[in-house]
């Protein structure tokens, strides 16, 4: 009896650490989600850095005019009165901002796992309850032996 009972409690803690280290709620998955927060961490300093571009860029557009005029022109806008020459050819590459990445997370099936949590708990439950059992019948047995 000892014996199937040390096999159980090894088969037991074999399936505890495959669950610690590979389950959904494991090791490698605390180090997807790190990852993750240091990608969010990055992409949330790169807008940081891009708005104070912006916000630059907009206090000298609203304190230099000549910076206005030319803004203004290069999206069409001129004042009265003034000629315009387009020249036909190939049209200029509109200035494109990054926005930041979209970085959204990959979630796991949410039963991922639960055959192997499942037959570890009810591992767990048989093995104590055979444990318990055990120990009482050798208690009985101790005592029986000393009452002789």
């Amino acid at each position: 009896m000892n014996r199937l009972l040390s096999i159980g409690l090894a088969a037991f803690i074999a399936a505890a650490l495959a669950i610690f280290f590979f389950g959904d709620s494991g090791l490698t998955v605390y180090r997807g989600l790190a990852r993750y927060e240091r990608d969010l961490s990055a992409n949330v300093e790169a807008l940081k850095a891009r708005n104070a571009e912006l916000q630059a860029e907009l206090a000298r557009l609203k304190s230099d005019p000549d910076a206005n005029r030319v803004l203004a022109r290069q999206v069409g806008m001129y004042e009265p009165g003034q000629s315009v020459v387009r020249l036909v050819g190939r049209p200029p590459k509109p200035e494109t901002y990054p926005v930041g990445d979209l970085l959204r997370m990959r979630r796991p099936a949410p039963v991922r796992n639960s055959a192997i949590k499942e037959a570890a708990l009810g591992a767990a439950a048989a093995l104590s309850l055979v444990a318990f059992l055990t120990s009482r019948a050798a208690r009985r047995r101790a005592r029986g032996s000393e009452g002789r």
